[in-house]
């Protein structure tokens, strides 16, 4: 578990000021990602840019019943003007006005705005779309995605004088549980024939102080070139021993509110320039939901959402990344059940199922090789 200042409980949804009107519809360039280093393939392609955009209160926002054609999904009202299913052979995504928490294929996903109501139709901000929305129901309209992953880098979090999160009554200490799961996820996955580097491999803490320690981890993953990173924590919220469950995290999105941030009581902590793992936020949103599925799927844990947050060791990666809390060290159920090398094993078989999934995701979204020309045989006359 990161420190409480950045810990997300679920929270009370940001809504949005229903009385502004409407400026004109127009169509708006959509969101690039930041010219500095390598810009990936997520980059919006020719038919997101196609999408229409009108704009709320000066946000951007884009109609779910044009969103769910250009995707080739179909929409059902659950409940008039105010519930939208979006279906596909694939799954479903189910929308609610007024409200940032959406079931994406059955899991939990938190938008960063809410979803807006105007005339009869459902909006969503066109950020949540294109980087949240579009790469978790068909990733393939973001265009050529990244080659599959080699490199992984695995973050164990805390170390050293830094215990993170513990459970005393049962002597559990975080960062002995991320890196015991981080070394049989290790494991796992060079079976599979990745190549996968720990940002720590023994108890310790990587600087002097939790800023350098977070820095040093996201250096270590850029020099070994990371194709994705994984951050292993384990949540709290002592002394509520009763909450319990699994949440995922990537970076916030640019020009979003963290969800530690999403309720209007809370100081606005909006980012007006993008962090350099901003460029891959479609691809981390769907390495998120892939290792979220297979986390909750295996472990039958209570889905406490796909969420965001301004994680300082996620901030200067350059490639995908997600942050994993399997479990609640504050509640003893959960905790004794960490507590046994099964468990772990079982958390790190699933995360490894996640990472696979993505992989296999990529792989089948890669551009297929042009078919060899057909030779004739040779002539057989003199």
């Amino acid at each position: 578990m990161l420190p409480a200042a950045l810990r997300c409980a679920l929270l009370t949804p940001w809504l949005l000021a229903l009385s502004a009107a409407a400026e004109p519809a127009s169509c708006v360039a959509p969101l690039r990602p930041a010219a500095a280093g390598p810009v990936p393939a997520a980059s919006s392609p020719a038919r997101l840019a196609a999408l229409p955009v009108v704009r709320f209160a000066g946000v951007e926002y884009v109609s779910l019943r044009e969103a769910a054609a250009l995707l080739g999904m179909k929409t059902s009202w659950a409940e008039k003007e105010r519930r939208l299913t979006l279906l596909d052979q694939a799954g479903k995504a189910e929308f609610e006005a007024d409200s940032r928490e959406i079931s994406l294929h059955g899991l939990r996903l938190f938008l960063g705005k809410a979803v807006l109501l105007r005339n009869g139709a459902l909006y969503v901000s066109r950020i949540d779309f294109e980087r949240a929305l579009a790469t978790r129901l068909q990733p393939a309209v973001l265009g050529a995605p990244p080659s599959r992953p080699r490199v992984i880098v695995l973050d164990p979090g805390h170390g050293g004088n830094d215990n993170g999160m513990e459970n005393k009554r049962l002597g559990l200490k975080e960062k002995v549980l991320t890196l015991d799961v981080a070394q049989r996820l290790k494991k796992l996955l060079e079976v599979r024939g990745y190549r996968v580097v720990l940002t720590r491999n023994d108890d310790r803490q990587l600087g002097p102080d939790k800023p350098t320690d977070f820095k040093k981890r996201a250096e270590i993953a850029n020099r070994a070139g990371a194709d994705l990173f994984v951050s292993i924590h384990f949540n709290s919220l002592y002394p509520d021993t009763k909450t319990s469950g699994t949440e995922t995290y990537t970076f916030t999105r640019e020009f979003q509110r963290s969800d530690r941030a999403a309720s209007p009581l809370e100081p606005d902590d909006t980012e007006r320039e993008p962090a350099p793992v901003n460029r891959f936020d479609p691809w981390s949103a769907l390495l998120q939901q892939l290792v979220h599925r297979e986390v909750i799927g295996s472990l039958k844990t209570l889905d406490r959402g796909q969420k965001t947050m301004h994680s300082a060791v996620l901030r200067e990666l350059d490639c995908p990344a997600v942050l994993v809390e399997s479990v609640f060290v504050s509640n003893d159920g959960e905790a004794n059940r960490v507590a046994t090398a099964g468990y772990r094993q079982q958390i790190a078989e699933a995360i490894a199922a996640g990472i696979q999934a993505y992989a296999d995701t990529l792989a089948a979204l890669q551009p297929k090789p042009p078919a060899a020309p057909a030779v004739s045989p040779p002539s057989s006359q003199p």
